[in-house]
């Protein structure tokens, strides 16, 4: 800091006695622009229930795409199998010759 300037906020002191003061789901974290505090809540049986169903539709959703990429490749390499088949059934009937 440059001299002459104030600082921006004034440091918090706080007593050995006081020490405590926060609750366990309280975080603090401090960084290059200063503290920040984080709260963590417990959740409760319906935000339990709405992750699992959030979680469980974005897995369905995934297997739907999943899905449907295997369904587009897999004609595509049925066919490339088939031709490559075939290709070596006609280059040993043409090679054969007189």
């Amino acid at each position: 800091m440059p001299q002459g300037e104030r600082p921006r906020a004034e440091p918090e002191i706080i007593p050995p006695d006081r020490g405590s003061r926060r609750t366990h789901r309280e975080k603090v974290f401090v960084g290059t622009h200063g503290a920040e505090r984080v709260y963590v809540a417990r959740v409760g049986p319906v935000g339990a229930i709405l992750t699992v169903l959030i979680v469980a539709i974005l897995l369905a959703v995934m297997l739907a795409l999943l899905m449907g990429a295997l369904l587009i490749w897999l004609p595509l390499v049925v066919l490339f199998v088939a031709g490559v088949i075939i290709a070596g059934i006609v280059r040993t009937f043409f090679k054969r010759g007189p």
